[in-house]
């Protein structure tokens, strides 16, 4: 019941009620001799009294009902990670601590199938001029229900390729950075502005396909030092996208079994420049794929993706074709402990071979949250940074 009908504030209320009613006969009984008796009084009062109760007691259950059909509306969430690295390379210390993200989630039901969401990301605390930090708005979409497990939405989102890209909260994954073949080949965290259906099938298929604006890369014809096929500096964010050429994104996953996740995922971008007047890349098509299975504690999860970008400059860049994979194996000791290995693998240039081998352990003191440790070698195509990492995270 809500707190303003406590029984103090029910007897004012009472009382103020009875005096009404007993002054007023009271003044028509005064020269007569037909004044209530003390039993009749005494009947009024229960009579009143059990009125007033039933009265606040609606009044009650509909202040309940609003204030909790509120909260229901209104959702708030977020996640963030803070890290530690102490790396040699070539040579070289690096001791750095960074306090890496902040996320605020907002989410609203404007009823039982329209809904807002919408993420606000701090990056690296600090935002200024001189600074590393950045202020991003990476989801902000509208997602209506056309009918049952059928969604669209409209507005930013994260794009549906890859494990981390749409699930990245620091719990939900091993070591302190995300899978290095999820930054480079695919442009975690990659998120862009378009419109999406998903489709989830009663046989555990599910399908997602979404036309967003594509990437623009460097524009090397006034800036030599420019980058045309570095595909993760092409990411527009949603921010004034040139949309000349959009891009096409699909996957398909199957969770029908217990334990098991397979997908496979698609992008085809029409023209890297988005049709620039002096041309300097073509068209690229990234395919990909990655395999999730737990039984009991362990999980092996495998993971794939290639780009294949058309073109001569491309080809005379020796980049037409950047790729990548990892394989993961994770045992989870109990509750509070994991541990795990990776192995990844990856080539950007036509005479790169790219590894890196991870292991590591995360603690959980609570399953919202998580403290990680882990450790990592590169060859010298990688960037030969051999060390270790720290790292804290949350989600809630």
């Amino acid at each position: 019941m809500s707190t303003l009908l406590t029984a103090p504030f029910k007897r004012q209320l009472l009382a103020a009620a009875l005096s009404t009613c007993i002054a007023l006969p009271a003044v028509a009984a005064t020269d007569e001799t037909d004044a209530p008796t003390n039993a009749e009084l005494q009947q009024r009062i229960a009579e009143l009294e059990k009125a007033l109760d039933l009265r606040f007691n609606a009044l009650a259950d509909t202040l309940e009902q609003k204030e909790s059909s509120s909260a229901k509306q209104v959702h708030i969430g977020g996640y963030g990670e803070m890290h530690y690295a102490n790396l040699n390379t070539d040579g070289v210390e690096e001791r750095e601590l960074d306090f890496h993200r902040m996320v605020l989630f907002f989410g609203y039901d404007f009823n039982d199938r329209i809904r807002f969401v919408t993420e606000f990301e701090v990056e690296h605390l600090l935002v200024s001029a001189g600074s590393q930090g950045a202020v991003e708005i990476e989801q902000a979409y509208i997602e209506m229900d056309l009918k049952d497990n059928l969604k669209f939405r409209s507005g930013v989102m994260l794009m549906p390729i890859g494990i981390v890209n749409e699930t990245h909260e620091p719990p939900t994954f091993y070591g302190v950075e995300r899978p290095i073949i999820e930054t480079t080949i695919i442009p975690s965290t990659w998120y862009s502005a378009g419109i999406s259906l998903t489709h989830s099938l009663d046989n555990g298929v599910s399908y997602d396909i979404m036309l967003s604006e594509g990437l623009k890369t460097e524009d090397p014809t006034f800036d030599s030092s420019a980058e045309p096929f570095n595909l993760k500096a092409g990411k527009q964010k949603g921010s004034f996208a040139d949309a000349f050429d959009l891009a096409v994104t699909a996957r398909i996953a199957y969770r029908g079994i217990t334990g098991l996740e397979l997908a496979a995922y698609a992008q085809y971008q029409p023209d890297l420049d988005q049709s620039a007047e002096i041309s300097y890349a073509d068209s690229a098509t990234l395919v990909g794929g990655h395999v999730k299975y737990q039984v009991g504690n362990i999980t092996t999860t495998a993971l794939y993706s290639r780009w294949d970008l058309a073109g001569e400059q491309a080809k005379a860049a020796e980049q037409d074709v950047q790729d990548g994979g990892y394989v993961e194996m994770s045992w989870r000791a109990d509750q509070a402990w994991g541990i795990f290995g990776r192995h990844s693998v990856w080539s950007q240039t036509t005479d790169q071979s790219a590894t890196q081998s991870d292991v590591g352990i995360n603690y959980y003191p609570h399953p919202d949250v998580v403290f990680k440790a882990d450790y990592q070698i590169q060859n010298e195509d990688a960037g030969n940074s051999d060390g270790f990492h720290l790292g804290m995270g949350y989600q809630f």
